[in-house]
């Protein structure tokens, strides 16, 4: 088996280097060699990715957490060569999303055992992602957790940082347009889905699956700001639905517009200032899943 492993040396730091080792030391155990090379930057991920296509190996595994995931994916769409999946990061949605484990052990298992999987990414531009993209306040709280967090990580730096920023946002003018449905008005936050969760387990997209061809939208309009923390728990558990003013429907295709500067994340990255228009990519990517998926 022929496998090169793009590493994010940053990813989880001293945590994340120790999973990298056992995960390495497994596959070496099963007789494959593979060929690691580190990442210096997210455009050298990108670029990593595209090159390792070239030499056609059995998998190009992203090693890192849901940030490295993006920029591989990134390198890797338009090709047939499967991704792999080593979570060394502290969110890890996107692995959970596809039923990897995040143990190292278990991790190296599925990429010597597993088989590939055809699943749908999210496109802006020439920018695809493949867990969640949002704007409002939820990129506020995604920029001020990727910035200035730091003793913690995944879903404690993510629930910290909106506890931070609730007290400065206020609502924005928004517009979604899409073949789904269409809204306009004040907003908290909006996200579009490709699958189920972000932030180390917030499941906004409840709903969402990879192979449906389908965007999940999640409105969530302007409320108070006590009423916003009450409902944030239930957003962690994927019951935020059954809020009566919460907005959520599929479409293939959205356009988002606001009057505001906002800026668009996905998996947790900064992608583009709206406007923006979102489009579903079908069955873009294989992935390494586990045999029993």
């Amino acid at each position: 088996m022929r496998l090169t492993i793009l590493h994010n040396p940053a990813a989880g730091r001293r945590k994340g280097a120790r999973k990298f080792s056992q995960a390495i030391e497994v596959l070496r155990r099963a007789g494959v060699e593979p060929r690691i090379h580190e990442s210096q930057s997210p455009e050298h991920l990108v670029d990593l990715a595209r090159k390792a296509v070239e030499d056609r190996p059995d998998a190009v595994v992203s090693a890192g957490g849901d940030g490295t995931h993006h920029y591989v994916i990134n390198g890797l769409v338009g090709s047939d060569v499967p991704l792999g999946i080593l979570s060394l990061g502290s969110g890890n949605d996107f692995a959970r999303g596809l039923g990897i484990p995040v143990e190292p052990d278990a991790a190296a298992g599925a990429l010597l055992r597993g088989l590939p999987r055809s699943i749908d990414l999210a496109r802006i531009g020439p920018t695809v992602y493949g867990c969640i993209a949002g704007v409002g306040f939820d990129s506020v709280v995604t920029r001020f957790a990727n910035e200035r967090v730091r003793w913690v990580h995944g879903a404690p730096a993510y629930a910290w940082a909106i506890l931070r920023c609730l007290k400065f946002y206020r609502p924005h003018l928004l517009e979604v347009r899409s073949n789904g449905r269409n809204y306009s008005g004040e907003v908290i936050f909006v996200t579009v889905g490709n699958t189920v969760s972000y932030g180390g387990g917030v499941k906004m997209a409840p709903r969402a699956r990879l192979d449906d061809g389908m965007l999940d939208v999640c409105i969530v309009p302007a409320m108070g700001k006590l009423e916003l923390l009450r409902w944030v728990p239930s957003a962690y558990r994927g019951e935020h639905l059954a809020h009566p003013r919460i907005q959520y429907f599929q479409a293939s295709q959205v356009t988002l517009s606001s009057p505001s500067r906002l800026e668009l994340f996905g998996d947790g990255e900064f992608i583009q200032e709206l406007p923006a228009t979102i489009e579903t990519v079908p069955r873009a990517l294989r992935v390494i899943v586990p045999r029993c998926q």
